[in-house]
């Protein structure tokens, strides 16, 4: 008699992880299981469920359906589904995360991508692979090789063996034909299955804090290798999307202009007098660190989240590059495609703060593009609002105790 999917998964994962995987567990029972026919792959999992198609895991054994489970607990436990959903393909992110799994877990039945795949080194986090995995250079997918070496068989006539040739090409070509429509098939099937893979994730709150509960309460992880454990437990640590904390430091520092319109006319008055539009405006100094130890990457980096800025609602920017002193003031009322970079010396972040305190303009805040390699500056007067940035996690972890308390710290992701 055939047993059913739904009790082999209660025996083999439910039941075997209650003793042996009490970690797995307990995210495991914190979602709800759900069958899913329709979609292309066999276990996925986000907005707070898990999801498996019977009709996928009836061909697997036993093995395989607990390594399917086990694969997207852990990535629940890693919060994939649920935090830093960086702005890229669906196919690109589960590729990501597929990566930071088999960096950390072995796996015996699952083939899962890994970094060798894409010639990257296993070290690096979820945001790293999918910010590498989006360049050109990296994109797979290559055309068959032609392996048909067949010859045409000798006949005494030579139009038959014209023919012969005339058909043995037209049959290599159906062949090349053939398989190249084949490898576009599988690899549609793929992309269509790793997109499957993440459809559900999004950034979640609520369930990043169930999560975060379960792992601050384990106390026996079971069979989870020690390294994956601290990457668990890492992902712990407070996470800053640099897009959102962009957007709130505007809303911080933002103002209103009111200005009066005929279009909109005062219904507090029966329409007798005019109406108000309130524009909002903000007065931000960006300064940006072109200092020696500056690569041209991470200046790239730099002026491409300063172009954002004009999709939150920030109507212009003054902006002013620095190393050991400051450079001239330019203001940007639009997003700009090349920039003069002048500088290149050592780092010094109190001309900025300077300039901040004695300019005639009156600054809401201050932003600043750096590494963070240089000392701390002296606050003389009015402290500003100050949001670092800096381009790698590297270099907010050796300066942010030096650096926020004069404000907030972030870094770009990707």
């Amino acid at each position: 008699m055939e047993v059913v999917v739904s009790e082999r998964i209660t025996k083999f994962v439910y039941d075997a992880w209650f003793l042996s995987e009490p970690a797995l567990h307990g995210v495991l029972c914190g979602h709800e299981l759900k069958e899913n026919p329709s979609m292309p792959i066999a276990v996925r999992c986000g907005r707070g469920r898990i999801e498996y198609n019977s009709q996928i895991l009836k061909t697997v054994n036993d093995k395989e359906l607990e390594e399917y489970f086990r694969a997207e607990v852990i990535r629940i436990m890693l919060k994939h589904p649920y935090q830093r959903q960086p702005d890229c393909p669906a196919v690109v992110r589960s590729i990501a995360s597929n990566i930071v799994l088999t960096n950390n877990y072995k796996f015996k039945t699952l083939h899962l991508d890994n970094a060798d795949n894409y010639q990257l080194p296993e070290t690096e986090y979820f945001e790293w692979y999918c910010a590498k995995l989006m360049m050109p250079s990296l994109s797979q997918g290559s055309s068959l090789s032609d392996k048909n070496n067949g010859l045409p068989n000798k006949n005494n006539s030579q139009s038959d063996n014209n023919n012969t040739q005339s058909n043995n090409k037209t049959s290599q070509s159906d062949n090349n034909n053939n398989q190249s429509d084949s490898q576009e098939q599988n690899q549609s099937s793929d992309s269509l299955q790793k997109s499957a893979q993440s459809e559900l994730w999004e950034e979640n709150d609520f369930e990043r804090s169930r999560i975060n509960e379960i792992i601050e309460n384990t106390t026996s992880w079971g069979t989870l290798p020690g390294d994956l454990v601290e990457a668990i437990k890492a992902t712990l640590k407070a996470q800053i999307d640099y897009r959102k904390v962009l957007s709130g430091f505007r809303a911080s520092v933002i103002s209103s202009r009111r200005n009066l319109t005929r279009m909109r006319p005062n219904r507090r008055t029966d329409f007798q007098n005019l109406g108000s539009v309130y524009k909002m405006r903000t007065n931000l100094l960006v300064a940006v660190d072109v200092s020696g130890s500056i690569s041209t990457q991470m200046l790239k980096k730099f002026y491409s989240v300063i172009n954002r800025f004009f999709k939150y609602g920030i109507e212009s920017i003054d902006t002013v590059q620095f190393d050991t002193k400051l450079g001239e003031i330019i203001p940007l009322k639009k997003a700009k495609t090349t920039v003069k970079v002048v500088g290149r010396g050592g780092t010094d972040f109190q001309p900025v703060f300077d300039f901040f305190r004695e300019s005639k303009t009156h600054y809401d805040g201050i932003i600043i593009f750096t590494d963070g390699c240089a000392p701390a500056p002296e606050i003389i007067g009015r402290k500003p609002k100050v949001l670092w940035i800096f381009p790698e996690k590297k270099y907010e972890k050796a300066s942010a105790d030096s650096l926020s308390k004069f404000g907030r710290c972030c870094t770009i992701e990707c």
